[in-house]
């Protein structure tokens, strides 16, 4: 799994996030539902790393959650930090967590007081009430992930502690844990290299475990919240022969040469590339294909949410839908206007809202720096593709959009929902949103993240021993599933 976990641009997107929205805020605040952007984005990276597992046939990620017992997997990096300071240190297997006195000996980062916070932090979703410094709040999903993270968003960051940051601190100094040695941090003391360690997944998958507790205690979604009356989805097919999306592995080229160490002395002399060749895996475009009848007897607005997860596990079982709901991956969402009776829909996989915009290389927007005073700023990027009000830097990687399969063929439910889009005064959805947000304003849309998966769904109408993702489309006309297969090819093909 290392050529998914060691992605550049795949790393590159979670560095960015986390600059988009550092914790400690812009200018003393976070921004508008930064809190449950945290949880969600890196759920969507656990539920994508799980299907890649299960297609090499390992199992689902298990969470990191006794922190007295050795971690298993080691990792070792190889890398050096971008300023040639130092090498990440490695982390060899069996390493137990140990009170990190490395970073401040005056005020350490003690194993049991994350417990403790922790604990606290269950208390409080338990109860549905945050104890701030100056009363209570209630627990939802915003104030939850600040609390998690901890952002300065925290109700109470003294009683609550921050157990996402240092988590990552204690991983990353657990071969010097007092500092004795003069070591090096570790990747997971990086938010630019953090998620090729394997023990980031296991730790998010404990972090994500935190928001499924709080997740569970809220009721299931009505059907007056599922549905959208007299709109229903008669078709649905890929622009791809038998519904097969094929992918490939292919060398890629990066050029480094921005590399502070290989920079050149003139910068008034084009720069000479310095090219290093990396494995990845990408997919042929497609696109969707829908029909829909618009009964309303008007013209509607509806959100096209689309998701993927896969349909079988690695015993060869068909996935329940109350696991299943955890492993669906959004692969798009976009705003279509309806008009009465059929409507034939076309959408291109390339337009889709979780990928990172298309923007100017590094070279482009220096030479528009040089031609203006602007100054290093996004707005700079002169005629960017990149809307203005886009985090450029930030959304998935295009080419990982698709998971790799296998080569037999690994069988994948496509899902779609249309929701009423009416009342949503904003057309902000575009590239890189659904996990960058908006530049400025508010997250395009008003249902809660990974909407209708976030919950789990009436155990009554839905049992989970034996209801599949079709027994929960029978029942709403507005939602539709198909069976699609993604082949993995070991090379590119040659057609």
């Amino acid at each position: 799994m290392a050529w998914w976990r060691e992605d550049v641009e795949l790393n590159s997107h979670h560095f960015h996030w986390h600059q988009v929205y550092p914790w400690s805020g812009i200018n003393g605040k976070t921004k508008d539902r930064e809190g449950e952007l945290f949880y969600y984005m890196h759920q969507q990276m656990l539920a994508r790393y799980d299907a890649e597992r299960m297609a090499v046939g390992l199992p689902r990620v298990v969470p990191y959650e006794d922190w007295s017992f050795p971690i298993l997997e080691g990792y070792d990096s190889h890398l050096t930090d971008y300023y040639g300071t130092h090498q990440y240190s490695p982390r060899p297997s069996g390493m137990t967590l140990a009170d990190n006195y490395a970073d401040d000996p005056n005020n350490p980062v003690v194993v049991n007081n994350q417990r403790y916070h922790y604990h606290r932090i269950l208390d409080a979703i338990n109860t549905g009430t945050f104890t701030t410094k100056t009363g209570q709040e209630p627990v939802n999903i915003v104030s939850l992930g600040a609390a998690v993270e901890a952002s300065i968003s925290s109700p109470n960051m003294d009683l609550y502690g921050s157990v996402h940051n240092y988590g990552h601190d204690l991983t990353s100094v657990i071969t010097d844990p007092d500092g004795r040695y003069e070591q090096a941090y570790g990747v997971m003391g990086d938010t630019g290299t953090a998620i090729r360690d394997p023990i980031f997944f296991r730790w998010h998958k404990f972090i994500d475990g935190i928001f499924v507790s709080h997740k569970v205690t809220l009721n299931p979604y009505t059907n007056d919240e599922l549905r959208f009356d007299d709109i229903s989805v008669d078709n649905m097919s890929i622009e791809a022969p038998g519904n097969i999306l094929t992918t490939r592995m292919e060398k890629q080229k990066v050029d480094i040469s921005k590399d502070m160490f290989l920079q050149q002395v003139d910068p008034d002399k084009p720069h000479t590339p310095v090219y290093v060749e990396v494995n990845q895996v990408n997919h042929k475009d497609f696109s969707y294909k829908f029909t829909v009848t618009n009964n309303t007897g008007g013209n509607v607005q509806a959100a096209f949410r689309i998701f993927m997860a896969p349909k079988i596990d690695q015993h060869g079982k068909p996935i329940l839908l109350t696991d299943q709901r955890r492993l669906f991956i959004e692969m798009d969402k976009f705003v279509e206007d309806l008009t009465p009776g059929k409507n034939n829909i076309g959408r291109s996989s390339t337009l889709s809202s979780v990928i990172k915009p298309p923007g100017k290389s590094h070279d482009d927007i220096l030479a528009l720096l040089k031609k203006s005073e602007a100054g290093p700023d996004e707005k700079s990027t002169g005629d960017c593709k990149c809307r203005d009000q886009r985090y450029c830097t930030c959304g998935w990687p295009l080419h990982m959009l698709v998971p790799r399969g296998t080569p037999a063929g690994m069988r994948f439910d496509l899902f779609v929902m249309l929701t009423n889009w009416e009342h949503v005064d904003t057309d902000d959805l575009d590239q890189g949103t659904s996990y960058c947000g908006v530049k400025d304003e508010e997250y395009p849309d008003k249902r809660a993240m990974g909407f209708p998966f976030d919950r789990q769904f009436d155990s009554k109408e839905y049992p989970p021993q034996k209801a599949y993702i079709d027994s929960l489309v029978d029942d709403f006309p507005n939602m539709l599933t198909i069976p699609i297969t993604i082949k993995f090819h070991q090379e590119a093909p040659n057609a």
